[in-house]
């Protein structure tokens, strides 16, 4: 029991590259190594598309690239992040906020390496800030910014980023994005904000936030394209050739089930063989088949609530990109060439009826 426990928790630590996870990074680590305007990233998608992965990945990568320079100047942080706390009240906490971004950057160490300039009187200990600054925002976040800097933070993640903006209003949001800005601003530090699709209210609020923040749409793979199907098997065949079993499964003459109850999403239909796994392993069976599937499958009110969920935000992303074009067009008078109003798109997670000839047709055992 303990070794295919063991095991289960080797199929959750494994990550499959794909094309979708991969021109994100790439976007991410270019702008992060060389620095332009733009510090502040927006990642959003659906449930299960990969934006954890994402971050988990960007983090090692980060890592990685500076370890040279981490080895030589230990007190440096390359990359740091939180997770974004849901307002109490409608009430956003500042002092919360600053202080779970100390932790992470590690403020205790502070002592050996940095004199933030507080009055000696005032601080017994320069590695803990104390009460009195504790309850003070302004200085905490002062202490925040520092740390950023003398720290020579290269990125700061924060998960859950959708909580930040959880305001009643648009001038709170909008004093949200410019606050985030600024703090992206003052210490050179890029910001990438994961959430949902609420963080696109973000930079429509104000025209200068907007050219100041970037969009990375995490798109689940889309039914209808057929390198997205291609690229979605691929996936499929690098699981089943990781999967832990006597026999290896035969996972790809199922992807159209695979495809439909993850909506496309990579995140989704590894938990889903996770979930599969597991029944497997209590039968002890010798492979993965379409019964241990079917009894690890997703609910069909939870896939069609997230299918929902990845139709509106695509939709509203659409119409978020068609409002930029427009703008952008008025002001610098250049006339956009008019749209087929009569194309139609693709439902996510839904087939067309043409078939791709892909995959085997025989049973598996």
């Amino acid at each position: 029991m303990l070794v295919k426990l063991l095991l289960l928790v080797l199929i959750k630590s494994i990550t499959i590259p794909h094309q979708r996870l991969k021109q994100a990074l790439d976007t991410l680590l270019i702008n992060i190594l060389e620095p332009a305007d733009t510090l502040v990233f927006l990642v959003f998608g659906v449930t299960g598309v990969g934006k954890t992965t994402l971050r988990l990945r960007l983090e090692n990568l980060l890592n990685y690239e500076f370890l040279p320079s981490l080895r030589q100047n230990p007190g440096q942080i390359a990359v740091a992040g939180i997770e974004a706390i849901p307002t109490e009240q409608g009430k956003f906490s500042y002092k919360d906020y600053y202080t779970r971004a100390l932790e992470s950057l590690q403020e205790v160490l502070i002592e050996y390496k940095i004199d933030y300039e507080i009055p000696h009187g005032e601080v017994k200990d320069l590695g803990l800030l104390n009460r009195a600054y504790r309850q003070d925002s302004p200085a905490l976040r002062r202490a925040m910014e520092k740390a950023f800097r003398y720290r020579q933070v290269k990125a700061f993640t924060v998960d859950e980023a959708q909580h930040l903006f959880m305001m009643a209003g648009g001038h709170q949001m909008l004093q949200q994005m410019n606050w985030i800005k600024s703090i992206a601003n003052l210490t050179g530090t890029v910001h990438i904000l994961f959430g949902t699709y609420e963080l696109l209210n973000c930079p429509t609020l104000n025209g200068q936030i907007g050219r100041r923040s970037e969009d990375i749409h995490l798109l689940p793979y889309q039914a209808d394209n057929p390198e997205d199907i291609a690229e979605f098997i691929r996936v499929i065949r690098t699981f089943q050739r990781h999967i832990p079993l006597v026999q290896e499964p035969k996972l790809e003459q199922h992807y159209e089930y695979l495809f439909s109850g993850s909506v496309g999403c990579v995140g989704l239909l590894k938990n889903w063989l996770t979930r599969s796994l597991r029944v497997a392993y209590s039968e002890e069976a010798r492979t993965l088949n379409s019964k241990h599937l079917k009894l690890g499958a997703f609910s069909a009110s939870r896939i069609n609530k997230i299918k929902e969920e990845a139709q509106q935000g695509f939709k509203r992303f659409q119409e978020e990109s068609s409002f930029f074009e427009r703008q952008y067009s008025t002001e610098h008078g250049i006339k956009m060439p008019a749209k087929n109003s009569l194309l139609k798109k693709g439902r996510v997670g839904q087939r067309k009826p043409k078939r791709d000839d892909v995959g085997v047709n025989s049973d598996d055992d």
